[in-house]
This record gives C-alpha cells, sequence and structure tokens, in this order.
C-alpha cells in the first residue's frame, strides 16, 4: 500500500504538497486502515488492502475525491464477473479535507466502498458511508459550505418560485424545496 509521504505522491513542487505543508496533518494511512475493518464484504473487498494507492489532488480539483481502477472498464467488468482480483486500485482525495478530519473519514469511506466493488452511487452505498463514517453536516463543514456556494453560483436555476401564489425567492440550497414559503403548496 502507498502513502502520501512517499515520493511520487508528493512531490515537493505538487501544489498539495505546498498546501498541506503548514497545516496539522491527520494520519490519513491510519484512518484507512481503521475504515478498511468496516467495508461490507463485496467482490473486491478482500483486495483492497493490498490493492490501494492514497494520493493527494490537485488543489483546483473541484472533486473530494476518486477512485480509479488502473485496468479500465472492460477489464474492470470482466474481473467483477469473475471475483478476480481487481488490480492497482487508486483513491485520491482533496488537499482541503486535511482540514476537516469527519470529512475526510467519510469521503475516505464512500471512495472504499466504489473500489470495493460498489461502483455506481446507490441508496445501499450511501446508507455503508453514513453507518461507516458519517460526514459533518454542511453548517459544521466550511468545505461543504464553499462546494455549495460554488454549485450555487453556476446553477442554470437562481429562484424557486410557486405556480399558485407566485412568491418568488431566491434559491440558497441544492434540492428543489417541495413546498412553496408562502402558501405551503406543493411545487
Amino acid at each position: 500500500m502507498c502513502c502520501f509521504k512517499q515520493a511520487g505522491h508528493q512531490p515537493s513542487n505538487h501544489k498539495a504538497s505546498q498546501y498541506l505543508a503548514s497545516r496539522p496533518t491527520m494520519d490519513v494511512e491510519a484512518a484507512l486502515q481503521e475504515l478498511l475493518l468496516e467495508v461490507p464484504n463485496e467482490v473486491f473487498t478482500k483486495w483492497l488492502s493490498k490493492r490501494i494507492s492514497l494520493i493527494w489532488l490537485e488543489d483546483d480539483d473541484d472533486r473530494l475525491g476518486m477512485t480509479r481502477f488502473e485496468e479500465g472498464p472492460g477489464e474492470l467488468t470482466r474481473r467483477r464477473r469473475l471475483a478476480l482480483d481487481p488490480g492497482e486500485i487508486t483513491i485520491g482525495l482533496h488537499p482541503a479535507l486535511m482540514d476537516e478530519p469527519l470529512l475526510l473519514r467519510h469521503t475516505l469511506a464512500h471512495e472504499l466502498l466504489h473500489a470495493s466493488g460498489m461502483i455506481e452511487h446507490t441508496d445501499e452505498l450511501h446508507q455503508w458511508v453514513d453507518k461507516i463514517a458519517p460526514g459533518p453536516s454542511i453548517s459544521e463543514s466550511p468545505l461543504l459550505q464553499s462546494k455549495r456556494e460554488e454549485f450555487l453560483a453556476g446553477a442554470r436555476i437562481q429562484n424557486w418560485s410557486c405556480s399558485h401564489c407566485g412568491f418568488e425567492w431566491e434559491r440558497s440550497t441544492m434540492r428543489k424545496p417541495k413546498r412553496c414559503f408562502r402558501c405551503a403548496r406543493p411545487l
């Protein structure tokens, strides 16, 4: 298993290294080892401890985490069907997660579940993530708040409006409200 501290994963001229140099470090490897024990038994689970490499994503990456199977989608499908070793798996984490240990654990658990064979974003995957490493609420996480603001700034719909009473209000949530704030009728 590769470590963030090894050469090649965090060169000194890499933006993520410069970002992390002045911050207290969380032992990500220890968090990985703890979370590996909680991953449910899926098609690739038994190989996870030997096949995962952790890397830092670039500072300007818009993802908090990513999982990459190095064998490619065709070969991955074959290996899933035959329950074979998945080959090398890379999990990348955004360096800003170092400031929020709960969100880092939540994101790492999410990516580990993908690595175990839960490829799709299903309710089952999200239930397992919440069971293994519950994430912080948006109000507790400056990083999630900034991601929400980025999303809302670029969203096509900037205002919600009620077709019943005509009330209109500025969008401040990711999801569409179920009811009008004024007349309480379904939207």
